[in-house]
């Protein structure tokens, strides 16, 4: 709770310049993600690495044109549960994410009226894991705390006919778990949490003067 507080501070700072702003465009936008990629790395006393199935995500950015080309702004995603690759009659552990995150981007552009551009993107946030492991194979008094970590993208993106955009985000989340009470010679024991994903993005965007 105490991390949370202190991102949501964080993010809050950032975001009150932006509103404050009384000069300069601002652009709002919304979207919907496919990972092309998605990989999980479970570290306990070593590794284990489990590609993911095909999921999706929604978000939407806010930006503030510091500069003719120059934007910086928030956004937030929730990526939604995707299964781990387990072998057979293994269990079916599930892990997504929501990401709140500041970000900069840099317009290269195309046309004089800047409605056609290319921008390389960076993001860096807060991500909140809300993972479902399955414990049926456990006894009934098997819990498990998940906690949340630090989220990181970078990548390219171009508008097209000002109110469309395409995205290539490659991104990292890092989460951990807390298991207790399971079936094993070990039933005490936690999870790192590493995932890494590249996604396409496709949404639309429109600007405030």
């Amino acid at each position: 709770m105490k991390k949370s507080f202190l991102i949501l501070l964080f993010t809050t700072v950032l975001v009150l310049p932006v509103f404050a702003a009384d000069q300069g465009t601002m652009e709002a936008g919304i979207k919907a993600g496919l990972p092309l990629y998605q990989e999980t790395r479970l570290e306990c006393d070593g590794y284990d690495d489990y590609d993911m199935k095909t999921t999706m995500s929604v978000g939407a950015d806010f930006f503030y044109y510091v500069d003719y080309n120059i934007a910086v702004g928030v956004g937030a995603e929730h990526i939604f549960n995707s299964k781990l690759k387990y072998a057979p009659n293994e269990p079916k552990d599930k892990i997504g994410y929501t990401n709140i995150y500041f970000q900069v981007k840099y317009n290269f552009d195309f046309d004089d009226d800047g409605y056609n551009n290319i921008y390389p993107i960076f993001q860096l946030g807060y991500g909140i894991l809300h993972a479902d492991w399955d414990l049926r194979n456990d006894p009934p008094s098997a819990s498990v705390e998940n906690y949340n970590g630090v989220y990181w993208g970078i990548g390219v993106g171009t508008t097209i006919a000002r109110y469309f955009i395409m995205e290539l985000i490659y991104s990292f989340n890092y989460g951990s778990a807390e298991f207790t009470g399971c079936a094993g010679p070990h039933p005490d024991f936690e999870y790192d949490i590493s995932t890494y994903r590249l996604k396409f993005n496709l949404g639309f965007k429109f600007d405030f003067y």
